[in-house]
């Protein structure tokens, strides 16, 4: 039987182009180029690793609005089978809990699940909190932050590297896997595999698939509210060319403005 992997993934916009919206104080997606967040391509190429060693099928699932499908199309392109797109109003502003529950509630409509991998965090937000969420919402073993993950004699072993060391753990499906940033090379995808994706489709499930109260989800269900923001101004920076004979006069001027301190050891 094949083994059946679930990947979760965000479309996130570019960080050089992002914006605030200043009424609803969240990210104004219309503005920026949107990208597959990064560590999410780390997290599919580890799936896609463990499918070219064993018999997997692998189901990518992202919440985000119809525009997302790009995302899950490209990952598709790489070598996933499927793809759901969790699109709907009422997932609209959601926090980091009800973005978990959603997807806890998508992924146990699945028929199977073995194991389900997620990107340590995304570049819009960095929280971290979604993967382990997941876990805790359908109640499953889970091993984050890890550098490589692998699957042997039924197991999965992933290895975390910590401050102080590596730590090995191995746990018995079903299980949830955060990858670390840069932790591996992502493949590209092949002509073949994005005219097969395209062929596909992706599949769009709205809150009436789910079958969950409207109130969990979105803004609604968010426990998180951004009371106000600022933006800081960066500090201006300069500078000048000097010469070999200018830079006695340099160091004095950088010494009584107290930028450079110096001490005068007696020998």
């Amino acid at each position: 039987m094949a083994l059946e992997i679930v990947v979760m993934i965000k479309q996130v916009p570019d960080s050089q182009e992002v914006e605030i919206d200043p009424v609803t104080k969240t990210l104004n997606r219309m503005k920026a180029r949107n990208v597959l967040n990064v560590a999410d391509d780390n997290a599919l190429e580890a799936a896609l690793s463990i499918k070219d060693k064993v018999d997997a099928h692998i189901t990518i699932v992202s919440m985000g609005p119809p525009m997302a499908d790009e995302a899950i199309l490209e990952c598709m392109g790489k070598g996933a089978d499927r793809g759901i797109l969790l699109t709907d109003r009422a997932f609209a502003g959601a926090d980091t809990y009800p973005t978990g529950l959603t997807l806890a509630a998508a992924i146990s409509k699945l028929d199977h699940f073995d194991m389900i991998f997620a990107g340590e965090e995304t570049s819009d937000s960095s929280t971290g909190h979604v993967g382990p969420g997941v876990a805790e919402f359908l109640g499953i073993e889970q091993i984050t932050y890890t550098q490589s993950v692998r699957f042997e004699d039924g197991y999965v072993i992933g290895e975390r590297e910590l401050e102080d060391g590596v730590e090995i753990v191995k746990a018995k499906p079903p299980v949830l896997i955060t990858v670390r940033l840069g932790s591996n090379i992502p493949r590209r995808q092949t002509l073949r595999k994005k005219i097969d994706a395209l062929r596909k489709g992706v599949e769009s499930w709205t809150l009436q698939n789910l079958g969950i109260p409207p109130e969990w989800v979105g803004f609604k269900g968010s426990p998180t509210v951004v009371r106000s923001m600022k933006t800081i101004k960066e500090k201006e920076r300069s500078a000048k060319r000097i010469t070999i004979e200018e830079i006695g006069q340099m160091v004095k001027e950088l010494s009584d403005s107290g930028v450079l301190k110096m001490e005068v050891k007696e020998q």
